[in-house]
């Protein structure tokens, strides 16, 4: 049993030492990851914080409708997802790629890359479209 308690404590150990490299991410990546986690875990309050009202999940050649203010998608995001990075046009912010995601849509799992595309305003960016190839 010493054991357990060992790798409880160095497990949340790993888990608080995240906390600030995610506090101290990249104002797009910080969208993107707490839009995902809030998608994932259905935090409806969350999603509306990071995304621009309704939105279109393209899940391979089908779009699907996320509406943040209404609380439903018709696609769900399935943990774990991973591998965040900014996509730049020109030099600015346009979106970020999730290089593991994956989605259930239409009774069906897709796993694949993804693309969140992003707006920028007064320096807040917001979540408009969803991509998953």
């Amino acid at each position: 049993m010493p054991r357990v308690g060992k790798l409880i404590a160095l497990s949340l150990a790993v888990l608080v030492g995240a906390a600030p490299a995610v506090a101290q991410a990249p104002p797009q990546i910080q969208t993107a990851l707490e839009f995902l986690l809030g998608w994932g875990k259905g935090n409806w309050q969350a999603v509306k914080v990071q995304a621009a009202g309704k939105l279109t999940v393209k899940v391979g050649g089908t779009d699907y409708t996320l509406d943040a203010e209404a609380g439903k998608a018709e696609v769900q995001l399935v943990f774990p997802f991973g591998g965040l990075s900014t996509v730049r046009v020109e030099g600015k912010v346009k979106g970020v790629t999730v290089e593991e995601i994956t989605v259930k849509a239409g009774g069906t799992e897709k796993k694949g890359k993804g693309t969140l595309t992003l707006e920028e305003k007064d320096g807040k960016f917001t979540v408009t479209s969803v991509a998953v190839e």
